[in-house]
């Protein structure tokens, strides 16, 4: 099997319905495999449908759905009616997001790892046609859903390696990626320029949000990064994204060095690397025209 290529964009942070579209034909046109939305300040159910729309052979998937902002029930029904209009293109990412965000919108996490479980296991069940009738009885889904859960502890990746297809981590670093049983997609944040010090400060700026969020303080502890977890949980942000940090996580400099990294992710036993572009329409153009196959 050909190596395959995925794009990541975060279009909630301003983007038009015919600019998602427009950067999910031009990933296509480019040779990528797969285009992913993450669930940033929109309905990213929505947002893949828009993205399968304008396109003809490129997967179209969630980066990830938020399992706490819609039923199971609902979750299944729209993944199965974007997979039907997309002719099985669809890929179902599901994860529980974050405190922060959740609290913003009032929700109650309660044990995340066991309502992921739960919820991953109830959308299987819906996809399936199973489950008692609400106006009428359930239908399977007519195209096949694959089912991806994003992971940053080991709980969740115990999740997903027991329900899921395959898992969606961020920020880990190719140490953190021999897991075997499941496809591994991972997303690795790009930034690609000679200036490699400039590229370093690009990707804190991108990536400094992250910082203030307790499950990457804890995956960025685990993953030997004590120092500057204990600057993350002091709200120092993007600054606490050592050089280190951020080589290990992210491609960085030149095109040819980030190939380099790219290649010994692949090593590493990532299935499908997902490029996140930096911010902004101009910075999901850059990547696909610097990875155009």
């Amino acid at each position: 099997m050909a190596e395959r290529l995925g794009l990541a964009v975060i279009p909630g942070i301003g983007w038009c319905a015919n600019e998602i579209q427009a950067i999910a034909r031009e990933a296509e046109e480019a040779g990528f495999d797969a285009i992913f939305a993450a669930e940033v300040n929109n309905d990213v159910m929505a947002t893949a449908q828009l993205m399968g729309a304008a396109t003809r052979r490129i997967q179209v998937g969630t980066w990830i759905a938020n399992i706490y902002v819609r039923h199971s029930y609902a979750c299944a029904q729209s993944a199965a009616l974007i997979a039907d209009a997309t002719d099985g293109r669809f890929v179902l990412g599901l994860g529980v997001s974050h405190p922060p965000v959740n609290k913003a919108l009032g929700i109650d996490m309660g044990d995340a790892p066991n309502a992921l479980r739960r919820y991953v296991t109830a959308v299987r069940s819906w996809l399936k046609g199973e489950g008692p009738a609400t106006h009428l009885p359930q239908r399977p889904a007519v195209r096949p859903v694959p089912l991806y859960v994003a992971a940053v502890t080991s709980r969740t990746v115990e999740v997903a390696s027991e329900l899921a297809d395959g898992i969606m981590p961020f920020l880990w670093s190719a140490d953190r990626v021999g897991l075997g049983k499941v496809d591994v997609t991972l997303g690795l944040p790009t930034f690609i320029g000679d200036d490699v010090k400039a590229m370093r400060e690009a990707a804190r700026a991108n990536l400094g949000l992250y910082t203030t969020f307790p499950f990457f303080q804890r995956l960025f502890r685990a993953s030997g990064f004590a120092p500057e977890a204990d600057q993350m949980e002091k709200g120092v942000g993007g600054p606490s994204l050592s050089d280190r940090i951020l080589d290990a996580v992210c491609l960085t400099g030149p095109l040819t060095h980030c190939r380099e990294q790219l290649a010994a992710f692949r090593s590493a036993g990532v299935d499908m690397p997902i490029l996140v572009a930096p911010i902004g329409v101009d910075g999901a153009r850059g990547v696909i025209k610097a990875f155009r196959r």
